[in-house]
């Protein structure tokens, strides 16, 4: 027991923390269960930050475009210190560190590392870059869209259709990265189905007032080999609410100040979601 190093002491106390845990859950004491199931679900979030912080080292990358900074590394130290016992723990306390952005981190850094040796003229991945839903932050909220499908005339002339998805300030900056949605997998001839679940990657509550969410309906032009919008759509805050919604189309370019609007059509077509929120 004395040969032991700090690091086999450590992982033994969390070792312990975990059996007492089951046992207290197993007599029927949850209140005591749940206060350490939630130091192992603090664990997990502090390891998600160092997996983000490690990969953008190693990958020799800066954090400017989301990530975790050194500075957010050392706002958990006092969170640490509460886990270890070294002061009073107060597993409710609100986590320092947006874990968001270290899991989107992660996923870029993997689809960067993926892309390494894929054809660099390929303009679109078929797959898509959404990003898996974040992890959850007490009193915070999440929402998640369902891209349903958006009416168009002579939609079927569309090539590998997609949508990108992007959360703007009012000034028209961008808050999280841009989201492709897989390519459309069903056509017909007056709308195209999208069928793809996007996750906003902030809370609601920590984005500034006056944000807008944007969808940008873009295709593939063979003879230019690139892609290109066709229109596009947004979501003000207002708007975000549990439930189906109907966005009119604009005219591109989009404007992400939205202060130059003109409608796509005057028939009755309409980007078609579902929001759901998550708290």
């Amino acid at each position: 027991m004395g040969d032991e190093t700090e690091q086999e002491l450590l992982l033994r106390s969390w070792k312990d923390a975990f059996h007492r845990a089951a046992d207290f859950d197993g007599w029927g004491q949850p209140v005591e269960a749940v206060d350490v199931y939630q130091r192992q679900k603090t664990l997990e979030k502090i390891a998600v930050c160092l997996e983000s912080r490690l990969k953008s080292l190693e990958a020799n990358v800066s954090n400017q475009n989301g990530g975790i900074s050194l500075s957010d590394l050392k706002r958990l130290e006092t969170t640490l210190e509460n886990l270890l016992g070294v002061q009073s723990s107060d597993t409710t306390q609100k986590f320092p560190v947006d874990v968001s952005l270290a899991t989107a981190q992660l996923h870029r850094l993997s689809v960067t590392s993926l892309d390494t040796d894929a054809d660099k003229d390929e303009p679109h991945r078929g797959n898509g870059t959404v990003l898996p839903r974040p992890l959850p932050v007490s009193g915070m909220t999440l929402l998640t869209v369902t891209l349903d499908n958006i009416g168009l005339k002579d939609a079927g002339q569309y090539l590998d259709p997609f949508i990108s998805v992007s959360v703007r300030a009012s000034d028209g900056k961008a808050l999280t990265c841009r989201q492709d949605t897989p390519v459309a997998p069903r056509k017909t001839d007056s709308a195209i189905f999208i069928n793809s679940v996007v996750h906003i990657q902030k809370a609601l509550e920590s984005l500034p007032p006056g944000f807008a969410i944007f969808f940008e309906f873009n295709h593939f032009k063979p003879k230019k080999s690139m892609n290109s919008t066709k229109c596009w759509s947004f979501m003000e805050q207002d708007e975000i609410k549990e439930g189906a919604l109907a966005l009119e189309l604009y005219k591109k370019p989009t404007d992400f100040h939205r202060k130059s609007l003109k409608l796509f059509t005057v028939k009755p077509l309409y980007l078609h979601l579902k929001l759901s929120l998550f708290s």
